[in-house]
């Protein structure tokens, strides 16, 4: 038995005695979305395209990420670009002045059968090269954030009024303390990609076979970049407990798009109860 598989069982059994006690776990799946899996862990290469500045909170993510007993993904140097054009079997990784748009992060998925066939995050120095934001915490918490939205990952707590978790996936406007997953993010992750449930009601049987078929000696293809406003996301399909929209959908010769934004908090303060879907 590996040592990866020494995990799975593990994590298994500790999510097992956790959905059967007293006090069911938050479901965060982020629309019932993932990527094809098999059994093994998925090892599609997060392809870092940032500069210097996000090297470092890049590698701490996916190191952070492939503590998840499901999640064994290599990190690879890409090349700069503002783009950020998603390409198959992979997560791209970009940082840019992206301008004044009102989100610091936002990760896009694309959809074939259902499945997740590709990522991407990008990260808005806009922002970050705002005081504000440009922190060790706050561009953690962010890029952590973006990529667990690309496994799949919505948030535990969507209110920046209160920090309720230690986690990355959580809107807060204390990121201090939340730069990371925590446990909740890796049950999540194993109850989405090895059989266990979050409500109480059922076991966690990790798979068999070969890996998650998403990694090496796959043929790669480019799709387009989705832009970086709501007019290139597409249709608004869920929003903030506020009435802002968060998830738009866009689809464009046959490939389902999914993007997850990630706004500052000025902007939601300022949007709150705005239900327009205009450009901004």
């Amino acid at each position: 038995m590996t040592i990866k598989q020494t995990r799975i069982l593990g994590a298994a059994g500790a999510l097992a005695a956790l959905t059967f006690s007293g006090a069911a776990m938050a479901d965060h799946w982020w629309g019932g979305y993932a990527w094809p899996y098999s059994g093994a862990e998925l090892d599609m290469p997060v392809i870092d395209n940032t500069n210097t500045t996000w090297n470092s909170h890049v590698a701490t993510a996916v190191s952070d990420w492939n503590q998840s007993p499901v999640i064994e993904a290599p990190l690879q140097r890409g090349t700069a670009s503002s783009a950020c054009n998603m390409v198959t079997g992979t997560i791209q990784v970009c940082n840019d002045n992206y301008g004044s748009t009102g989100w610091l992060g936002i990760a896009t998925i694309s959809l074939s059968s259902g499945k997740i066939s590709a990522g991407s995050t990008k990260l808005n120095d806009y922002y970050f090269n705002q005081a504000a934001y440009d922190n060790y915490s706050w561009r953690q918490l962010v890029t952590c954030q973006e990529i667990g939205h690309d496994y799949g990952l919505a948030h535990q707590n969507e209110n920046f009024n209160t920090d309720e978790t230690t986690s990355c996936m959580e809107y807060t406007s204390w990121p201090s303390g939340n730069e990371g997953p925590d446990q909740h993010d890796y049950d999540q992750l194993l109850a989405i990609y090895s059989g266990g449930t979050t409500d109480g009601g059922g076991t966690t049987k990790p798979g068999g076979g070969k890996g998650g078929g998403n990694g090496k000696g796959k043929t790669r293809a480019s799709l387009p970049d989705v832009g970086n406003t709501p007019a290139t996301w597409g249709r608004p399909v869920d929003r903030l407990p506020n009435g802002v929209p968060h998830v738009f959908v866009r689809e464009s010769n046959g490939v389902k798009f999914v993007t997850h934004v990630t706004w500052t908090p000025e902007y939601l303060a300022e949007h709150g109860g705005d239900h327009g879907d205009h450009e901004h």
